[in-house]
Order: structure tokens, then sequence, then C-alpha cells
């Protein structure tokens, strides 16, 4: 039996992250996973290559984050786009800007593709030598008092802290026994990459309607990256033939020329567990929350995770990292933030795809409200800068 202070459950960008910024202060650390991160970091160089149709909006803490750990400077930078504004529109509306410039900040996001992220973070996997990976799946864990007992297909081990990085039907959840409040939003999410007519000029573009909410993240040159959060009824009817299309009757700000990469779909629901955290085990990332992408906030928070439970191990943690000291830290710490994100999105989506005129007139108060006061339009923008 081998004997770790932590077990990440989850090879992906927050499992990495956590397992990497862990293994940094000195601890014995292993992460658990079908598919090596380092797979990712040998990957062949990304200059030239089609830009992922995947793509994260990191907002300033995050990229703090990742630049106190260093993540960020193994990025490929010149595939990477700053965001100075977010116009938001929605049917017969004024259109309500935010800008950095009102924040005194110079960028409000930075848009970041899934590949270049995990290929940053798994060069560093592969370097931290007391970062160990161990291939195979979580078959059963045990929790005693000092520690957990963990099964996998390739052997038997123990570790002081169980971290479940292991996404939203994350097995480490239902072996611990969590509980999770879980909605399906009847909507599915298209990603997509295009080239428009128009210069972005650093410029992100979200439409809310009866249709569902149409974002448009901006990538370096003339090219944006789509996220749309739409009915299930209507995704069926999407392929590559018709999206154009069907994005020029409905929003198209920037005069779409033409679609450069595959469609991507993924089905939008909420996953809230009863709690982050049982005994020993604790949950970071789409584990601990999953809810609509109309914040860009996914990630975001996932990475909030991290940074939260790695600091209250080095304050708490540093002897027993599953204390009891840092698991109701973290559980308090993080309840906040992500309860408070999952309700703000899912009531902008609810309002946004309600047709009734009491709705309607709803957000026509809401959205002069914002334009009208630097209060209110400052409370969105730290919505937006996390």
């Amino acid at each position: 039996m081998v004997n770790y202070d932590v077990l990440v459950a989850g090879a992906g960008t927050v499992g990495c992250a956590t397992a990497v910024t862990l293994s940094r202060l000195g601890l014995r650390v292993a992460i658990i996973g079908p598919k090596s991160p380092i797979d990712d970091a040998m990957s062949e160089p990304l200059a030239g290559m089609p830009y992922d149709n995947r793509v994260f909006a990191i907002r300033p803490s995050t990229k703090q984050f990742l630049m106190e750990s260093y993540f960020w400077d193994d990025l490929a930078s010149e595939r990477a786009q700053s965001v100075r504004r977010i116009q938001v529109d929605g049917a017969s509306r004024p259109s309500l800007t935010l800008d950095a410039h009102d924040a005194g900040v110079l960028q409000l996001a930075c848009i970041v593709e899934n590949d270049n992220l995990k290929r940053a973070i798994g060069r560093h996997v592969r370097s931290e030598q007391s970062v160990e990976f161990l291939g195979g799946e979580i078959l059963s864990i045990e929790q005693k008092l000092h520690f957990v007992r963990v099964v996998t297909s390739s052997g038997e081990m123990t570790c002081k802290l169980l971290v479940a990085a292991d996404g939203s039907d994350s097995v480490v959840r239902q072996f611990s026994g969590l509980s999770v409040a879980t909605r399906d939003y009847g909507c599915t999410g298209l990603v997509a990459n295009f080239t428009t007519a128009l210069a972005h000029q650093n410029t992100a573009y979200q439409w809310m309607g009866q249709d569902g909410v149409i974002a448009y993240l901006p990538l370096p040159g003339n090219l944006v990256s789509m996220v749309w959060s739409v009915r299930n009824e209507l995704a069926q009817e999407v392929n590559e033939h018709v999206l154009c299309d069907l994005l020029a009757e409905r929003y198209n700000p920037l005069k779409i020329t033409s679609l450069n990469s595959a469609i991507g779909r993924f089905p939008l629901r909420r996953t809230l567990p009863q709690s982050v955290s049982l005994g020993r085990v604790v949950l970071v990332g789409d584990a601990a929350h999953q809810f609509l992408p109309l914040a860009g906030q996914g990630l975001n928070v996932g990475l909030s995770d991290t940074a939260k439970l790695c600091s209250l191990i080095k304050a708490y943690g540093m002897i027993d990292p599953g204390s009891l000291s840092v698991i109701n830290r973290y559980r308090r710490a993080r309840k906040e933030e992500i309860e408070s994100l999952t309700w703000f999105t899912e009531t902008i989506h609810d309002m946004a795809s309600d047709e009734s005129q009491l709705c309607r007139s709803l957000q026509d108060i809401g959205f002069a409200a914002v334009r009208g006061s630097n209060i209110f339009r400052r409370f969105f923008i730290d919505k937006a800068m996390g």
C-alpha cells in the first residue's frame, strides 16, 4: 500500500493545477485519471493550428493565480486575447456597455483556449518531481479517522486528503454519498469559431432573447468564439450548413463571414452538491458546481476552489492537509460564491427565455437602471471580473 499526503482524482485543468500547487508546498501528491496530462503537454505546438472551439474568459483574479503559480508563463500568449468591453444586447432595447475604463483596469478578461491552458499546466505536471500520475479508475473509497483508503484499477493506496476534481459526474462524490441538487435546463451549449467582416475591437458581445443567450468572445485577428445556450429542439436542427444563417437571423453584430471550426455541443444543467466536503474528501471544479455558462465563470470558480484550498492547506494543514481546520474553512469559504453564481446565472437565463410581457418589462427596467447608474454598472463589471 502506497501512502500520499494528497490524492487528486481527475487529470483535467483544475485537478492538475491543484496537484502542482500542493506539491510545491512539499506535500506528496498523486493524480488518478485515465489519461496523463503529460500527453497534452507533449503534443505538437499550437502555432499554426486552428483555434480550439472551447475557450475560457479568464477573469483578473484567476489570471493572478495562474501568474503566481507560473502557469501563465507557459501559455502561447500570441493566442490569448484581452477583453476591454462587454456589450449586452436584447430584442428592441438599447445596448448596455461595460467598459474596463469605468473600473480603472486595463481589461475585464482574457480569452484563452482550452488546449492552450491544458498544455501549459501539463508542462508543470511533467516538471514537478513530487507529482506522480497513477493511471486507472477509482473503484472504491473508504474513509477512516486519519486517512482515506482508495482502491483503483491499478492498486490500493491511502491519503490524508482526497480531492475530487473528476467532473460533474464525479465518481468520488458518488462514493462519498454526497447528494446533489440538479436541474436540466432543456438547453444545449453550442460552441464554434467564426471569421467576421468587422473588427471586434477587444469587445465581447452578448445577446439575450427567447432563443437563448448568444455570446461572441474575441480571439486574435478577425476571429470570434461563439457560445449559444439554445433550446434542445432548436439545437438538434443546427449543423455547419445552417448555423451562420441562424445566427444572422438572430444576432450578428460583427457580420460573420465563415465558420472556422467544428461545432461543439454540451448539455446545460445545474449540479449543486449539498456540500463541497465530507470527512477527508473535498470537491473542486465541476465536481463541486456546474451552472450555466452565461457569466463565463465555470473554470474561474474551479480555479478559485484550487486557490482557496491550497492557501488553507499552507496556513493550517501542512502536517495534515485533511484536518478539520482545513476542511471546515474550505466548505464555508466556497459556499457563498458557488451558490450565488448558480442562482445569478439561473435567474438571468430564466428571465431571458421568458416571453411574457412582465419579464420583458423587468428586463427593460433593469437595463435602463444599469445604463443610468455608475453603481449598478460597476456591480455588473465586478461580476464579470470576479
